[in-house]
């Protein structure tokens, strides 16, 4: 487990160097605002392109990752909905708990360390797991928002349709396949230019978690008591039932490691970006973003090392 924790470690060096800069030297806060644009926009989708026009692909060989991760996703979403409502919870809370357990920081965290643990070669793999939690988070979390805020779901299949047409990673992926599947390829400039992008993702990605851990309100010590309940979720709670799920199922964890490290991934900062639009408990899901992600230093590695 120690060479793992060294292994992803300087990965949340640069999380809480950042996190530190931004608490005592009051960095303008327009930096994450462009950082985190240039990482969801541009950054990430050119990665996920890039590592998977230029990977031989077939999604026929993806297809047990894509069913496992669908299953999960849509038994997580409809158990934690019975669960709220079995302990009453209001309706924003319950939106804030599924929004933030089914958008975990799969992308901005999971790449880098994924990335780092294998090598650039699993980018095509994490890519479609993405893919698949993006497609299940813009399908059932956006539609059940919709109609949860509106007292009729007028408008449902309209807010779910642009907010996967309009996500660019989700662009990135359908581009990337379409690209691998017909063998397309790409002028030797081009490449090159994508793979400049490309290398920037990483130490830009990190730097938006830091930003944003380091400009959240401390607050008092009973403020963190439901952060850290969601936060034991995310990390420990989640990862176990796909890990021990699998073995019900007779399929080795071990065979879908990165989807099951994938799910242990901390909070992700979309949520709290879309708190406003969705109706979140912004206070809740700062927290947990910053709370799980410090947990995640110790969570992580243990994940990784038992598979």
């Amino acid at each position: 487990m120690i060479h793992v924790f060294l292994a992803i470690a300087p990965l949340f060096l640069i999380i809480f160097a950042t996190a530190a800069l931004q608490r005592w030297k009051h960095i303008d806060k327009h930096w994450s605002e462009v950082l985190n644009e240039f990482a969801l926009k541009i950054g990430l989708p050119v990665l996920i392109f890039s590592a998977l026009a230029k990977s031989p692909f077939a999604l026929a060989d993806h297809a047990g990752v894509i069913f496992v991760n669908s299953l999960f996703c849509v038994i997580l979403f409809f158990c934690t909905l019975a669960l709220c409502r079995m302990f009453r919870l209001s309706a924003e809370m319950t939106r804030t708990i599924i929004a933030g357990l089914m958008f975990g920081n799969i992308a901005y965290l999971g790449i880098p360390i994924l990335t780092q643990i294998y090598d650039a070669s699993i980018l095509p793999r994490v890519s479609v797991i993405i893919a698949t939690w993006f497609f299940w988070f813009f399908t059932l979390v956006t539609g059940y928002v919709t109609m949860s805020r509106q007292r009729k779901g007028d408008g449902v299949f309209a807010r779910t349709c642009q907010a996967l047409l309009g996500n660019p990673l989700l662009i990135a992926v359908a581009l990337g396949l379409l690209f691998a599947s017909f063998s397309l390829s790409l002028p030797s400039v081009v490449v090159t230019a994508l793979d400049m992008v490309s290398a920037s993702v990483t130490p830009t990605v990190l730097i938006v978690i830091g930003l944003f851990i380091g400009k959240s309100p401390l607050g008092s010590f009973n403020d963190w008591i439901p952060a850290f309940a969601l936060s034991a979720l995310t990390l420990l709670a989640l990862p176990a039932g796909m890990y021990f799920g699998l073995q019900l199922f007779g399929l080795s964890p071990h065979t879908y490691a990165i989807s099951i490290i994938e799910i242990a991934m901390p909070f992700a900062i979309t949520p709290f970006a879309l708190a406003d639009e969705y109706g979140l408990n912004k206070a809740w899901i700062s927290r947990s973003i910053v709370l799980s992600t410090i947990l995640s230093v110790l969570t992580l590695p243990f994940w990784i090392s038992i598979l």
